[in-house]
């Protein structure tokens, strides 16, 4: 595997510490030196006093930022991306646990293998709205960022991560037009995935544009 510094690791939490505090000492089970980027989405709860104490105890590879207000999802994403030097950047949800070790290794080795390989991690199928369809004709190819290893210095070719249900889609859709790669990886094989362990709790806070984006794909327009 490259050098720990060519890979950052990246949680998000908005007010689950339960699900954030497993997520960080799964993953450091098995990777005890990869330097983490920790984002407390002005949660101002016992989530961001413990992000802080876990920073102050563990500062040598541990970088946190605390934004003052919930910025979304997609948005602290593209923050991290820009504050971060590393090549690579892995995303790992707040609601993920890490069973078992080796998938950085070989999510490093598959974005190697080829300079157009941009992504790696569970593909999908959306549609042009960002909700999830089959394999079929326009049918998008995603990744969800539950679990997600990046090329950090090919995001910046394509338009930024924004606050949607799918905030990836467009960067995706418009990477994959440019000739660069989701490469797909069995994630489920190392990773539980609670699925919605955010949202489940405070909902996805996405105004009247996520309602409107809802109404329209309901009517398939």
């Amino acid at each position: 595997m490259q050098d720990a510094l060519s890979v950052t690791a990246v949680i998000i939490n908005y007010k689950t510490l339960d699900l954030t505090q497993k997520a960080i000492e799964s993953f450091r089970l098995y990777y005890p030196s990869i330097p983490f980027l920790l984002i407390d989405n002005g949660s101002n709860d016992e989530s961001t006093t413990f992000l802080i104490k876990y920073h102050e105890t563990n500062s040598q590879t541990t970088d946190i930022i605390l934004n003052e207000k919930n910025t979304h999802h997609g948005p602290a994403m593209n923050m991290a991306l820009h504050k971060l030097k590393s090549s690579l950047v892995l995303f790992i949800d707040s609601d993920c646990e890490v069973n078992t070790g080796g998938f950085l290794e070989r999510m490093v080795s598959l974005l190697e293998e080829n300079p157009k390989n941009y992504i790696v991690g569970k593909i999908i199928y959306m549609n042009k709205r960002g909700f999830d369809t089959e394999n079929r004709s326009g049918a998008i190819s995603y990744i969800r960022p539950y679990c997600m290893l990046i090329r950090r210095n090919l995001y910046f070719e394509f338009p930024k991560f924004t606050r949607h249900g799918t905030p990836c889609l467009k960067n995706m859709e418009t990477a994959a037009t440019h000739g660069f790669n989701l490469i797909d990886f069995p994630t489920e094989n190392y990773i539980y995935h609670r699925g919605r362990g955010t949202a489940e709790r405070y909902g996805y806070q996405l105004g009247w544009r996520g309602k409107l984006n809802y109404l329209l794909n309901k009517f398939g327009l």
